[in-house]
């Protein structure tokens, strides 16, 4: 009897208040549309999905959320209302203009309410001013008035992963010099360069690092190349989630393929029960979280309908399979 995954369980909403942002980075697979979803819309699918889902939690990514602060302070406010928990805002970081600007929204964010973590995006892809950064970082301890509300979450260039690696380091060090903390300690991984670090100040709070393997958006030929398969978890990393994109589409995850029309399960404008009625009847959805990617991939080799090889990023799988079932 072949294993099967827990099926899909949403856990979380993650809106996306815009998919535009004030960087254009080279590795980014979001389509900057002039979109944002409706607040009333999103209010109403907030108030029902607390109403069918325990512990609730409530995030942000994009494009830039701080490009549409009204949207995202709407729904903290709501958020709060419901008594729901945060997960992370993302963001770049350098979306602001002077020191004012960035006081005054990252205010408008502590006083919706918000108190989860503030994620930031930090890496060579994003090409930020380090100096920018600890303004940014320090902005933030200031007014959450937390020195470990913010976490760092990177993505390692693969074309030559030991010496972003070294330069990332080198900017860590600046870093922890701008921010006053004390030592870094790193578990990157010295050949792909992906794990984590921490940066400890000497009251002993702590500023997070994640690094992560980057991922390519397959062509129609996908390249299995890679040394192992990725590690079968039934999606349950990156998915049991709607994510509500900036045009009122909502997918099952926040992998990169939910820009994927074959993921998308409804709009901001359905029910609870209307979304997990069509994610009951989605294929790719089934694919990913009940019978497995990984077990899929090996099924259309046998059949040669893939090509041999491996791959070990379950996303890029993912993206390549969409339209093709």
């Amino acid at each position: 009897m072949k294993n099967q995954g827990p099926g899909f369980n949403p856990e979380e909403i993650i809106f996306c208040p815009t998919s535009l942002c004030n960087l254009k980075c080279p590795h980014c697979f979001v389509e900057q549309k002039n979109s944002k979803p409706s607040i009333e819309d999103s209010i109403a699918l907030l108030e029902d999905c607390a109403n069918n889902i325990d512990l609730l939690k409530v995030g942000f990514s994009g494009g830039e959320p701080f490009l549409n602060l009204d949207f995202t302070t709407e729904i903290c406010r709501k958020a709060i209302d419901l008594g729901l928990v945060f997960d992370r805002i993302m963001t770049n970081g350098v979306w602001w203009n002077t020191a004012e600007d960035l006081k005054n929204k990252l205010s408008a964010i502590y006083d919706a309410g918000f108190d989860g973590k503030i994620g930031l995006s930090f890496d060579k892809f994003h090409g930020q001013n380090v100096e920018k950064i600890a303004g940014f970082i320090n902005g933030c301890h200031e007014i959450f008035n937390d020195r470990s509300c913010v976490e760092i979450l990177s993505v390692v260039d693969s074309s030559s992963p030991k010496k972003d690696t070294d330069d990332f380091l080198l900017s860590l060090n600046e870093l922890k010099e701008r921010l006053g903390f004390s030592k870094i300690t790193s578990r990157l991984d010295k050949k792909t360069g992906a794990g984590s670090a921490i940066l400890m100040d000497k009251e002993g709070s702590e500023l997070s690092v994640f690094r992560f393997a980057q991922s390519f958006m397959p062509d129609e030929k996908i390249q299995l190349n890679d040394r192992k398969w990725f590690a079968e978890d039934y999606c349950q990393y990156t998915g049991n989630v709607f994510y509500v994109h900036s045009d009122g589409n909502i997918a099952p995850c926040c992998g990169f393929a939910n820009e994927k029309k074959e993921l998308f399960i409804g709009t901001v404008k359905d029910t609870f029960d209307t979304l997990m009625k069509n994610a009951s009847e989605n294929k790719m959805v089934f694919l990913c979280y009940t019978e497995g990617l990984l077990q899929k991939a090996k099924e259309m080799q046998k059949a040669k309908l893939l090509p041999k090889g491996k791959c070990n990023d379950m996303c890029s799988l993912c993206w390549w399979i969409c339209g093709k079932e």
